[in-house]
């Protein structure tokens, strides 16, 4: 076994053990007959909305992930690829979705895969982004937060702000940009600079749309637009379970969420997210601990049927299978690279 298989094997099993190290600290905290009597007197309603929500979600990703690609491929091929690969990400380790959707789109002129490769780098960056800026607006929710944590967070919004400033002139200005971080990485020894350089480069390729006034505004309001579905989703899917959640504690524990699942967990961000919304709800936000984790539960749950729903439709749309998906993905990316 090489390097690199053993470095994957070892971050397969961190990220199954943090997930049954979350999920056990959860029922060790929680009585899990307080989970399920929450979840007995869920409305289904409220589901039904939150379904609707998550639904949406998924619609607008795809009309933005259509305008990073110039808007070169139908809607609904975009559509069902993105689903494929959320699918992929929620089934399989390693969040493998992401270069699944890479290689489908790839594989659909005029597209190409390092363009799908760029755009699913800048998606992760404008989400990252979004949640940064959010973050602080939703801090009137938890009062009881320590002075200090509410600077870092507000810090944490501002340097979001100067963030999407600073993409947004480094798109503009390629050139200086190559300049700049090649003189960065330069002085980083263990670095391979041509092989970063070139992925600054893809990741600007990506944001071409910011070099037009027009076309960038639009970008960043359908970054907006993208997640006030699963604000709403969120809203209700509380509701169901019978917490009266506001706006700002509604966006707190998306935040939440959203930071939780970058730890290493199992596919599908199994026991990471439940911990987090789980803590963000019951500890912070101070709701009953059976309702929070009940949510936490059922909203995984409900997104899980969902995507994987949305995924097994979409994969005889575009006239593939999911064996040959899986082992196209794999195959891509087990292949050796190549030193710059």
């Amino acid at each position: 076994m090489n390097e690199a298989q053993s470095g994957k094997k070892l971050q397969f099993w961190l990220g199954m053990l943090v997930s049954v190290a979350c999920l056990a600290a959860i029922f060790i905290v929680i009585d899990p007959r307080e989970i399920w009597l929450a979840l007995q007197d869920a409305h289904l309603g409220y589901l039904v909305l939150s379904t609707a929500g998550i639904l949406s979600f998924m619609a607008i990703r795809a009309v933005r992930w259509r305008f990073m690609l110039n808007n070169t491929v139908p809607w609904g091929q975009v559509f069902h690829i993105q689903n494929i690969g959320y699918m992929l990400t929620y089934l399989l380790p390693f969040r493998l979705g992401d270069l699944a959707r890479a290689v489908l789109i790839g594989n659909v002129p005029p597209v190409t895969l390092p363009q799908g490769l760029s755009t699913m780098v800048v998606e992760r960056v404008l989400d990252l982004l979004f949640i940064v800026t959010l973050l602080p607006f939703t801090l009137v929710a938890v009062p009881s937060l320590p002075p200090q944590v509410q600077t870092a967070a507000r810090g944490a919004g501002i340097l979001g702000l100067a963030a999407i400033i600073i993409l947004i002139i480094a798109a503009n200005q390629r050139p200086l940009a190559q300049r700049i971080s090649t003189w960065v990485f330069n002085r980083i020894r263990f670095m391979n600079t041509e092989a970063w350089v070139r992925r600054v480069d893809e990741l600007l390729e990506g944001l071409s749309s910011l070099t037009r006034w027009r076309d960038g505004a639009l970008l960043v309001m359908l970054s907006i637009l993208v997640w006030l579905p699963i604000l709403a989703a969120y809203y209700w899917g509380m509701q169901a379970v019978n917490i009266q959640p506001t706006w700002a504690m509604t966006g707190f524990v998306v935040c939440a969420a959203a930071l939780s699942v970058a730890a290493p967990s199992s596919p599908g961000q199994v026991g990471v997210f439940h911990a987090g919304v789980t803590f963000a709800l019951a500890e912070i936000l101070g709701q009953p601990h059976g309702q929070a984790a009940s949510f936490a539960f059922l909203y995984h749950a409900l997104n899980f049927v969902v995507i994987v729903t949305l995924g097994l439709i979409g994969i005889p749309r575009i006239g593939a299978t999911f064996s040959n998906v899986v082992a196209t993905t794999r195959a891509m990316m087990t292949r050796p690279k190549t030193t710059a």
